[in-house]
């Protein structure tokens, strides 16, 4: 036989060439899957992250301890002032042995916390998203944890125009799963705000109800048609669930937008917040009935607590529903303050249609399925407990249906109680197309 080598020499390499073909052909075709995966995955996680309308709001139940201070004020709003030499420190724990590379994002909102359409570029100076690069891991406490530190604005951010901010705190490199949506507003404070609180004129309510009324400067020369431009919102103890705003005032007075009291100006009197004190793990607190040490942790077992809607009003000072972080069994409270379950107790005779919740400062300022009481037929008492770091608290009990939330079915109303209301003056601008912060304030009504 003979056999032609240049004839075979070809077939060979006709044969590698066709397994190349087909085996380039697969590949190409992995990668084009692939590529087409990943746009899907981006296609889900923008139609996840479409967000209408932001809320504050924790993702992870590992976020914990959320406070804003400001210099040596540490009882802080998430507020900053334009051009201000102050920068808001926002600090957090997450619960972990060793710390994550987490990053935050700056998102300019309109006035009803809908994305705006400014860009990114005209809102923040720098970058509207950088490292959260102050970390400490927690040392001596059994619950570990990492502490975070941040300011704003920093060196890397700084803002360019006032509003409504979200700050989206995620893990580097995983911005559609963030671990919390914060709110945080930036103002000009170019408007000056006057607020009453007075007596209602409904006589049947005026033991319950705190009427106001409230005056504004604005700048005549620079707004245009405030009748229609200018809006305030009022929330009383930081509630968002009976929020009012105003626009259109009753008349105008030189400089001064005048809202003249009315029926509908009125908020439930509510009652000053209960509190109690956990500083301490080893020594007795107030309105702490023990504290015992089981399955690894620490187990506070607060107080009976009853219903007081039909109770006498009682004076006392409180925070307005804020906490603030101390430890006196440690030195340092960012770092070595322990965590522990605080076990809530609320004598009830029998369950109601109404869910009630745990609110204030500890819960975000949001009605959150964590701080949802449970009733117990058998105790008869709603119940409840909470991770919470060392410190002294501030709560309230609200309900909820389907019409309405009220903190006046638990806790009661009365005309003389302590509150606290947050003012925000919002101008909606014509010519810049975005909703400014002309004024941002707390009032006391004592």
């Amino acid at each position: 036989m003979i056999i032609n080598n240049n004839g075979f020499t070809d077939g060979i390499l006709q044969a590698l060439a066709i397994c190349v073909f087909f085996t380039t052909c697969s590949i190409q075709n992995q990668k084009n899957q692939a590529v087409n995966e990943y746009y899907v995955v981006e296609e889900n996680i923008e139609k996840e992250l479409n967000i209408k309308k932001y809320t504050q709001k924790i993702f992870d139940e590992n976020f914990k301890s959320l406070t804003f201070s400001k210099g040596s004020i540490i009882l802080g709003d998430p507020f900053y002032t334009m051009n201000s030499q102050n920068p808001v420190s926002i600090n957090f724990d997450l619960l972990s042995g060793h710390p994550e590379s987490l990053q935050y994002q700056l998102i300019h909102c309109n006035k009803n916390w809908g994305k705006s359409n400014v860009n990114s570029m005209d809102a923040v100076e720098g970058f509207d998203s950088d490292y959260i690069e102050n970390q400490q891991i927690s040392y001596g406490p059994i619950q570990q944890y990492v502490h975070y530190n941040f300011n704003l604005p920093n060196q890397n951010t700084k803002f360019l125009i006032s509003g409504n901010y979200i700050i989206k705190i995620f893990v580097e490199g995983i911005p559609h799963q963030p671990l919390a949506f914060l709110k945080f507003y930036v103002s000009e404070q170019l408007s000056n705000v006057n607020f009453q609180i007075d007596e209602s004129s409904n006589v049947e309510q005026s033991n319950y109800l705190q009427a106001y009324q409230i005056e504004c400067t604005y700048n005549s020369g620079a707004t245009i048609d405030p009748f229609s431009n200018i809006f305030i919102n009022i929330q009383q103890n930081h509630q968002y669930f009976n929020e009012q705003w105003l626009s259109g005032p009753n008349f105008i007075k030189e400089n001064k937008l005048v809202f003249l009291q009315d029926d509908d100006q009125t908020f439930n009197g509510s009652n000053e917040f209960r509190f109690f004190d956990i500083s301490s793990f080893r020594n007795g607190s107030q309105f702490v009935d023990k504290t015992i040490f089981r399955d690894s942790c620490y187990q506070v077992l607060l107080r009976n607590e009853v219903k007081r809607s039909y109770k006498q009003y009682l004076d006392y000072k409180d925070m307005n529903g804020r906490f603030f972080i101390r430890t006196y069994d440690n030195d340092d409270f960012d770092y070595q303050s322990e965590y522990g379950w605080v076990n809530f107790n609320l004598d009830m005779r029998k369950q109601i249609a109404d869910s009630i919740f745990i609110f204030g400062q500890l819960s975000n300022w949001v009605l959150d399925q964590k701080f949802l009481m449970k009733y117990d037929s058998l105790t008869k008492k709603y119940h409840n407990k909470i991770l919470l770091k060392q410190g002294f608290y501030n709560y309230i009990y609200v309900t909820k249906n389907s019409k309405k939330i009220s903190t006046r079915a638990i806790e009661g109303a009365h005309f003389e109680t302590n509150n606290e209301y947050v003012i925000k003056v919002y101008y909606q601008d014509p010519i810049d197309m975005y909703d400014r912060i002309l004024c941002y304030k707390n009032f006391k009504n004592y």
